[in-house]
C-alpha cells in the first residue's frame, strides 16, 4: 500500500509539474505591432435551440468586436421551438454580415446545425462559439483568428463559467471542474499531445474539417463535435492556445444538479471514442488521483501517517499554485465590459482558493466515476 501511494502521488507531481501548470503559460496571441494582424476573413458561426434568453447578449457582444478584418456572423436555428429566431431576425436586418440560416431537421446534438453553418460560411477561416456564451473582452474574435492567419489550423481556447448565487455549491463546482478540464486539454496540448476544446471557444480552419471528414466518424453520438474532432485530426504543429483573459468567453453554469449530470454524463459517453493514447494518459491522470486520495486516507491511520499527511500538504500547495493562474488572472471590471462575465476577483477569491482547491479536488474522483458510469449510457437530448 506504502509504495502504491508513493507511485500516485509521484505520477501526480509529475502531471500537474510538467503537464497541467503549463496549460496556462503565455499561448500564441496577435503581434499588436504587425499591422496586417487581425485583417484574416473570418466566419463566427454560433448554433442555437431554444436559447431565447442569451442569444441577444451573445449577438450583440459579438458583433461589437473591435476586429480590422472582415467577419460574418453565422446563427444557425437548430429547430427553436420559443422566440430565439424572432430575436435573431431583426440583427440581420440590421446588419448585413449577419446571416440567420434554418437547416430544418436534424439529428439530437448539434453536429447537423453546425455542418450546415461551416458548409454555408463564406470565410475558410471559422470560430465557434454557443448561444449561452458571451465574449470577455471587444478584442475575442481578434485573439482567436489570428493564430489562423499565422498559419496554425486549430485555436484551443478557454471558456469558464460566471458565478451563480442561486446555487452556489452546484456553481463553484462547475468552475473548478471547468477550469480543471481546461488545465488538462490546454496542458496536454502544449506539451504536444492536443486530445479536446470546448465548442464554446474555439476556431479551426475549413480545411482542418474537411480533412477529418466532418463529423462523419461519430455522427451517431450527440456530442462530440468538439473533442472528438481535435482529438482525431489535431496535429501537434498546427494547434495553437490563446489564453490571454480578454480572449475568453463566459457562460452561465447548469442551474440544477439534474441539468448538470444530463450534460455531463452527455460530455462523458464520447470518451470512449478518444484515440488510445488520450485515454491512457487521462485514465492514468484519474487513476493516480482516486489512488492518491484511498490510500492516502488508509496511510492516516498507519505508522506512515506523517508521509501521507506530507504528501498531502506538498500537493495542495503545488494545486493552488496552478489554480491561481486561471482563478486569479481576470478583472471582471477589464475584460466583462461591466457584464456577468467574468471571475470572482479580489481579496475574496486569493483568501477562499486553497480552501476551494483542498474541497472540490477531493470531490474529482468520486464525481468522475459516477460520470464515467452514467456515460456509459449515450445521452439523447440537445
Amino acid at each position: 500500500m506504502f509504495y502504491l501511494f508513493l507511485l500516485a502521488a509521484a505520477v501526480q507531481v509529475v502531471s500537474w509539474m510538467a503537464v497541467l501548470r503549463a496549460g496556462y503559460r503565455r499561448g500564441v496571441e496577435p503581434d499588436q505591432q504587425d499591422p496586417a494582424s487581425g485583417t484574416a476573413a473570418v466566419s463566427v458561426i454560433v448554433c442555437f435551440h431554444n436559447e431565447q434568453e442569451t442569444i441577444g447578449p451573445c449577438v450583440d457582444r459579438i458583433l461589437a468586436q473591435v476586429y480590422p478584418g472582415e467577419f460574418e456572423l453565422v446563427l444557425v436555428d437548430d429547430n427553436s421551438t420559443d422566440n430565439s429566431a424572432s430575436i435573431v431576425h431583426p440583427f440581420e436586418i440590421r446588419h448585413g454580415h449577419v446571416r440567420l440560416l434554418q437547416p430544418g431537421p436534424t439529428r439530437a446534438g448539434k453536429k447537423d446545425a453546425l455542418a450546415y453553418g461551416i458548409y454555408a460560411a463564406k470565410h475558410d477561416f471559422l470560430v465557434l462559439t454557443d448561444a449561452d456564451c458571451v465574449p470577455a473582452s471587444s478584442h475575442w474574435l481578434w485573439f482567436m483568428a489570428d493564430p489562423l492567419r499565422r498559419g496554425a489550423e486549430l485555436v484551443l481556447g478557454v471558456s469558464p463559467y460566471t458565478e451563480d448565487k442561486t446555487n452556489m455549491l452546484l456553481s463553484a463546482w462547475q468552475r473548478f471542474e471547468a477550469t480543471y478540464v481546461s488545465l488538462k486539454y490546454l496542458g496536454f496540448a502544449r506539451t504536444g499531445m492536443p486530445y479536446m476544446g470546448v465548442g464554446r471557444n474555439l476556431a479551426y480552419r475549413r480545411s482542418f474539417y474537411e480533412r477529418a471528414g466532418g463529423f462523419a466518424a461519430h455522427a451517431d453520438l450527440p456530442g462530440g463535435d468538439d473533442d472528438l474532432l481535435v482529438s482525431a485530426t489535431a496535429q501537434r504543429e498546427a494547434t495553437a492556445r490563446v489564453v490571454h483573459p480578454a480572449a475568453w468567453t463566459y457562460s452561465a453554469p447548469q442551474p440544477g444538479w439534474r441539468a448538470y449530470f444530463r450534460q455531463r454524463a452527455r460530455h462523458q459517453s464520447v470518451g470512449i471514442r478518444y484515440p488510445a493514447r488520450a485515454q491512457w494518459m487521462l485514465g492514468g491522470l484519474a487513476l493516480s488521483h482516486g489512488l492518491f486520495y484511498l490510500l492516502g486516507f488508509y496511510l492516516l491511520f498507519t505508522p506512515d501517517w506523517p508521509v501521507a499527511l506530507a504528501a498531502y500538504g506538498l500537493r495542495l500547495l503545488l494545486l493552488v499554485y496552478v489554480y491561481a493562474t486561471p482563478y486569479l488572472r481576470t478583472d471582471p471590471l477589464t475584460y466583462s465590459g461591466g457584464a456577468t462575465a467574468g471571475a470572482e476577483g479580489g481579496w475574496r477569491s486569493k483568501a477562499f482558493l486553497p480552501l476551494t482547491v483542498a474541497f472540490f479536488d477531493a470531490w474529482v474522483g468520486p464525481m468522475y466515476l459516477y460520470l464515467a458510469v452514467a456515460g456509459l449510457r449515450p445521452a439523447r437530448n440537445w
